[in-house]
């Protein structure tokens, strides 16, 4: 507990610190830069964005308290330069949130460069078949995705008003029967998946990790969005659920793969792991859900499941990214500190 408290303290004292002050304020800009550049507004109270690096870095250099602080002024700033719909203080309180969770894990802590050892020939060859096994699975799991989204039954669309249903199939029949007004947004969704989803066997052919898990992301993602209409219904059906779960599986993978690709402090890993499923948790999915249910007027149960689920799939993503810049901000000080 005490340790905890000091943990605080020092963090408010990096606010006598004048290159800590200037450095936190930078960081609050390159916040906003991401968030108004980097960042798909999908609903008024559903946004996809990579400016949460910037707070995890403030927490990491500053800690909790300084990171708190941040992480409201950069979601004040952020409504102020692009306002999205009305103020609603909640959402500044969740940014908060999130920058003192980050202070509280990472707080001058930082990834150790991890010594790989020489292992012996009977060790490797284990090694190279687990290394095959990985580039089999990397290939085989997209492929098997693909032809699911083709025949498995992927999307039923029916009608807000008296419950009709206009269009029901696999991605192939909504790809096939074009972009009709009935069935727009699920072709688009099934042309995007497939598309895609070539693009991932030819990327994990050529081994190129970090593309085709970003790419994988982006899937899921597409998967998700496509649900969302104004005037009509659209039901996942288990097709929809294979092909992201086979995605969120490809994403496992790919983690593994580039874990064994280069040297990495695993226990610092989960450190990241466990900070940032615990802000996804609390922040993002229960304390988000309870705000847009509030600000703007459906039940806590309408906004959950995609919230959920957009968070969720966003997370792996999120852990590896968090992971290897805090790794360029080591030595980005470390180089500094030389200087």
């Amino acid at each position: 507990m005490k340790k905890f408290i000091l943990l605080f303290i020092s963090s408010a004292k990096e606010f006598k610190n004048l290159n800590s002050v200037i450095t936190a304020a930078l960081l609050v800009a390159v916040h906003t830069i991401l968030a108004m550049v980097v960042s798909v507004q999908v609903t008024t109270s559903l946004r996809i964005s990579i400016s949460f690096i910037t707070n995890v870095v403030t927490g990491c250099l500053f800690g909790p308290v300084i990171g708190f602080v941040c992480g409201g002024i950069g979601d004040i700033v952020q409504f102020i330069l692009k306002p999205v719909g009305d103020y609603f203080p909640g959402w500044t309180l969740n940014a908060a949130m999130a920058g003192m969770i980050y202070g509280i894990f990472f707080y001058n802590k930082f990834p150790d460069k991890v010594n790989v050892k020489k292992i012996s020939s009977k060790k490797l060859s284990k090694k190279e078949s687990l290394d095959r096994v990985l580039d089999v699975f990397s290939i085989l799991l997209p492929s098997i995705g693909l032809l699911c989204l083709c025949f498995a039954p992927m999307a039923t669309v029916i009608d807000k008003n008296n419950g009709s249903v206009i269009a029901q199939g696999n991605g192939l029949y909504y790809i096939m029967s074009g972009l009709t007004e009935n069935s727009k947004n699920v072709t688009i969704i099934a042309i995007i998946l497939a598309a895609l989803m070539v693009c991932l066997i030819v990327l994990s052919i050529f081994h190129l990790n970090i593309i085709s898990l970003i790419l994988s992301v982006a899937c899921t993602f597409a998967a998700i969005l496509a649900i969302y209409t104004d005037k009509k219904t659209t039901i996942s059906n288990w097709g929809f659920y294979f092909v992201v779960g086979l995605m969120i599986l490809f994403v496992i993978v790919k983690m593994i793969m580039l874990q064994r690709k280069h040297a990495v402090d695993m226990s610092y890993f989960i450190r990241v792991a466990i900070c940032l499923t615990f802000d996804t948790i609390l922040v993002n999915i229960l304390m988000g859900t309870y705000w847009a249910s509030i600000m703007y007027g459906k039940g806590f149960m309408f906004y959950f499941t995609v919230r959920m689920a957009k968070n969720l799939i966003q997370l792996p993503i999120n852990i590896v990214l968090s992971y290897y810049i805090l790794s360029i901000v080591k030595g980005l000080r470390l180089r500094s500190s030389k200087g």
